[in-house]
């Protein structure tokens, strides 16, 4: 949230020499990766087993997962010792500060319509691919694989928020739903991988 930046660095030592080197230069530590795909899971697993789930309480849950998914891609963009240039901090950061602020005014009630909430989800699901898909193409072999396909995901459900403005509740709670599991699915795998060949090459 949506939303947070990873690379894959499995495989045997051998096959990907390199995979330790690209996992260490992404400028987001893999407990935050971890931390916005759990949020992703839990939301998109909140709404789908709740089918008469109000506007209001679809918001409330949304501002809790926005607001978490922000503040640990603020925390992360800016840790000391993370790696990865200015730019790149700055970039996950200014992310991490929108994601939050739709945190907020979901948990502020300023929600009142289907739209407001669908264009906050595509925001959010956009901006957090974008900066995937940018750090991506910056790096090379299983890293740049791993950022491309989370992002393109994130992407994805983003645009599929925008095509469709007239959403019904519970076509936004189908889609909101199933797009935070699959995004959040994918960034939970990225992250034990990411934690897996730090560790191993620590």
């Amino acid at each position: 949230m949506t939303g947070a930046s990873a690379g894959v660095g499995g495989g045997t030592a051998g096959s990907w020499p390199d995979a330790a080197t690209e996992l260490r230069s992404i400028p987001v530590p893999w407990w935050t990766v971890l931390t916005t795909g759990i949020c992703a899971v839990a939301f998109g697993t909140a709404v789908l087993l709740w089918p008469d789930v109000s506007l209001r309480i679809m918001a409330a849950l949304a501002g809790v997962w926005l607001l978490v998914a922000g503040i640990a891609r603020i925390i992360g963009a800016f840790l000391p010792g993370s790696g990865g240039s200015i730019g790149r901090h700055v970039l996950s950061g200014i992310v991490g500060i929108v994601v939050l602020i739709g945190g907020l005014i979901c948990l502020r009630d300023l929600v009142s319509r289907l739209a407001v909430l669908a264009l906050l989800f595509a925001v959010t699901w956009i901006l957090s691919g974008l900066t995937e898909i940018l750090l991506g193409l910056q790096r090379t072999g299983p890293a740049r694989a791993g950022l491309l396909a989370v992002g393109l995901l994130s992407v994805a459900a983003g645009i599929a928020f925008l095509l469709m403005p007239d959403l019904s509740l519970a076509s936004l709670v189908l889609l909101t739903g199933i797009s935070s599991l699959v995004v959040g699915l994918g960034e939970v795998a990225l992250a034990m991988v990411l934690r897996k060949g730090r560790a191993k090459h620590a």
